[in-house]
């Protein structure tokens, strides 16, 4: 404490101390944000990560960011149920409540929906990063839940998360515009919005279009002895699928593997001034996209494969039970099954007409002929 009794030569020592003091803390503090800067650079979160994730320890003093299991599986399902345009942000909350008893504010659920952690870049201090953690969702799942709630933003629908079965799935087949669901006397009716003009468009009940789409199903009912051949086609697809698979991740891993040492070598030949800090940085980042992008590409080679197997189980679901399967199912799993088998469905008149999909198509052109009817 400086005070009136204090000589000329105390006051120089203690402005000393004090200057020596700031500069220790200053140095400290620098130090902090270089070691930072570097953990950052090399992939490394300084901080605790979002939820999906979690810390766990590997050795004494040492923890590692890891997926967290369970909890990547609700992010993910939360993307999924986003994506589909079938959720209000309220109606997955409610979701998530019935589903697994969580009690999500809209600000948390917001603030998932908006993380690029998941998909493989962390952000600090407004700048981004690649990271090298496991990432839970795709880019494109990412950009597609994005995109939707930049829509919500920009204009509010009047029936925006109703679980309407049908919503967004059907197009007018005179003027291509959405037909749109409204409730009205206690049924659900669908119809053209006519927004470029009137046409004299129909309105269907929710029930008729079940009933048009549930034939669809009936007629993927397959017999026996068809299934069988079913079954065996899919072992010649599998084959040839683990074919290319292995070859594309061959190539995708040697890819990871050329970045990865050009990063070794970017880093000793700054050690040795070889190369400019602003060089350094300008390739560093150059290759570490590189690698988040090979990464994104392993991990939709790995979801491309289990949507295969996805695809495959239901075939043979549908093949056994189809029409069941579809009636019994709920809102959104009955969305999906027509998604997965139907595509480009329109309304003509009061008639539903569409494209079937692979594999499917060719299930009901052989039900359309009776090709395997019992000779």
């Amino acid at each position: 404490m400086i005070n009136s009794q204090l000589s000329a030569v105390e006051k120089f020592n203690f402005s000393i101390s004090l200057g020596l003091a700031k500069y220790f803390s200053d140095a400290i503090s620098d130090n902090v944000k270089r070691a930072q800067e570097q953990m950052l650079r090399s992939g490394t979160y300084p901080t605790r990560p979002p939820y999906g994730y979690k810390r766990e320890p590997i050795d004494k003093d040492k923890t590692e960011i890891v997926v967290d299991e369970y909890a990547s599986r609700i992010v993910q399902k939360v993307y999924e149920w986003y994506a589909t345009q079938s959720y209000s942000m309220e109606l997955v909350r409610q979701k998530l409540k019935a589903e697994y008893g969580l009690d999500w504010s809209k600000g948390f659920l917001d603030k998932v929906l908006k993380d690029h952690f998941y998909y493989g870049i962390m952000t600090w201090n407004k700048k981004t990063y690649p990271h090298k953690y496991q990432p839970i969702i795709t880019k494109e799942l990412f950009d597609t839940v994005q995109k939707i709630k930049a829509g919500f933003n920009k204009k509010h629908f009047k029936y925006a998360g109703k679980p309407y079965i049908y919503r967004g799935l059907l197009r007018c087949g005179h003027c291509g515009l959405s037909v749109t669901p409204e409730k009205h006397k206690g049924h659900v009716y669908y119809h053209c919005t006519q927004y470029n003009g009137k046409h004299g468009a129909e309105w269907l009940r929710e029930d008729d279009l079940t009933v048009q789409i549930g034939n669809v199903f009936k007629r993927l009912q397959v017999p026996e002895h068809i299934l069988q051949q079913i079954v065996e086609a899919l072992k010649t697809t599998h084959e040839c699928k683990v074919e290319f698979r292995d070859k594309q991740h061959s190539q995708l891993t040697q890819e990871h593997e050329v970045y990865a040492k050009r990063l070794e070598k970017l880093y000793l030949d700054r050690l040795d001034g070889r190369i400019t800090d602003n060089d350094y940085d300008k390739f560093y980042q150059s290759f570490r996209e590189q690698i988040a992008s090979i990464d994104t590409r392993l991990g939709m080679l790995q979801e491309a494969e289990d949507n295969y197997y996805i695809t495959a189980t239901y075939l043979l679901e549908l093949a056994n039970r189809a029409y069941d399967l579809f009636i019994s199912s709920e809102v959104e799993e009955r969305r999906q099954l027509v998604k997965l088998v139907l595509s480009n469905l329109r309304v003509e008149g009061k008639i539903v007409r569409y494209d079937a999909i692979k594999p499917f198509d060719t299930i009901l052109d052989y039900a359309d002929s009776q090709l395997w009817l019992p000779r």
